[in-house]
């Protein structure tokens, strides 16, 4: 079965194909195993954790960086490192995009509005809003559900939304998906898109009556206390536009962000401060670490359950590996950013981290995440080097060749 455009699209260059599928890059997915019984983790205390993020750094040349670590209600660590690309000290209050970890908190505030009554989460998409019209027949059978867990039918195959003209609002953003045909059947294969986001952010809007952004700041981060946190339109609406670096040729290279769409998808701008607030929230299955409900318990666990034999839920990757506690996570990407949450259930530890780097250098974030999950686990960190450092001689040829 085909599903071709309706009308033809402008051909994309190889840089911006490449760039447009590192924006849309998600944790690998991995079968999920019997998840062994739970142990007790070592203490990760906030000088272990910060000496090992300063030598990281340290060693990788990473410019920047914010770091939070939790333990149950507790923050360890919540710090920034190194400078921004416009010169500033990074600290725990540097507000930073968190790319595509936006989209648990997409997630929260959907599966919050459907244990409210406001959302059907197994009820056509189109019957809750109407304007969400793709061109093929088989859209009309698509879930809040599917476009939450990435199971919508909708895809970058068949819809480009990187490298097509950006929207400005929500509602241009579902308007755009008109003319469009679906990859593949709901509920039938899995594809990483933003656009399953941005639908579901504009089901918000029209459930609730409220911006977007709006209903977030009231039924979200106030409630936990995320004072320095809100989602935006665009990278244009980031801080400082989001500028900063890319890593290639052996050099730190600062450089503007393009203006892409990000609401629903990586639109979240946040601190290591307010991260380690969302990161309790994630412990207490919706409570703050004053004991204020900011969404259903209910709610919180359903965003992390994936679809049978899936291990994407929903803004959330559930990883297991044999002799390896769960780790529940997810990462992100942009041009200049990238970052990376994970909680570890059994222990009670969260670990979030946003570096300034992006492009070929989008490991950055996983690489300190994977070695903070190491010293909570009572484990030496690997030796784990950059993308960068096997990149660049490749990189080297290839333009020796051009």
């Amino acid at each position: 079965m085909t599903t071709p455009p309706l009308r033809p699209r402008r051909r994309r260059s190889p840089l911006r194909a490449a760039a447009a599928a590192l924006l849309s890059a998600a944790p690998l997915l991995v079968p999920v195993p019997a998840q062994a019984a739970p142990r007790e983790a070592p203490v990760l205390d906030r000088a272990t954790a910060d000496r090992f993020v300063r030598d990281h750094l340290a060693r990788t040349g990473v410019p920047g960086a914010t770091v939070t670590v939790t333990r149950g209600d507790r923050v360890v660590l919540a710090a920034g490192y190194g400078h921004t690309a416009a010169g500033e000290p990074m600290t725990a209050r540097t507000p930073v995009p968190v790319a595509s970890l936006s989209k648990a908190m997409t997630a929260l505030a959907v599966t919050t509005l459907a244990e409210e009554g406001r959302v059907d989460l197994d009820a056509p998409v189109r019957e809750q809003l109407p304007e969400f019209a793709p061109d093929d027949t088989r859209a009309a059978r698509i879930t809040p559900r599917q476009l939450l867990d990435q199971t919508s039918g909708m895809a970058d195959s068949t819809h480009p939304d990187l490298a097509l003209p950006q929207p400005s609002t929500l509602k241009a953003a579902v308007a755009a998906l008109h003319g469009t045909r679906l990859a593949t059947d709901p509920g039938t294969a899995w594809h990483y898109h933003n656009t399953n986001y941005a639908v579901a952010a504009r089901l918000v809007e029209t459930a609730t009556g409220t911006p977007y952004a709006e209903h977030l700041r009231r039924s979200l981060f106030a409630p936990l206390g995320m004072t320095g946190t809100g989602t935006v339109d665009t990278t244009a609406d980031m801080p400082d536009g989001a500028r900063g670096y890319v890593r290639a040729y052996g050099r730190t290279i600062e450089r503007a962000h393009p203006r892409l769409f990000t609401a629903g998808g990586f639109g979240v701008v946040s601190t290591a401060d307010d991260l380690g607030k969302w990161l309790i929230a994630q412990h207490t299955e919706g409570t703050s670490a004053t004991g204020r409900r900011a969404a259903p318990a209910e709610a919180v666990r359903l965003t992390r359950t994936p679809p049978p034999r899936q291990t994407y839920a929903m803004g959330w990757n559930r990883r297991e590996e044999q002799g390896q506690p769960l780790r529940i996570e997810h990462t992100g990407s942009l041009f200049t950013h990238n970052s990376m949450a994970t909680l570890l259930p059994a222990s009670g530890v969260g670990i979030a981290v946003v570096t300034n780097t992006g492009m070929v250098s989008g490991d950055d974030a996983p690489l300190l995440v994977d070695g903070l999950v190491d010293l909570a686990e009572g484990r030496t960190p690997a030796d784990r080097a950059p993308f960068t450092d096997t990149a660049d001689p490749v990189l080297g040829l290839l333009s020796l060749l051009a």
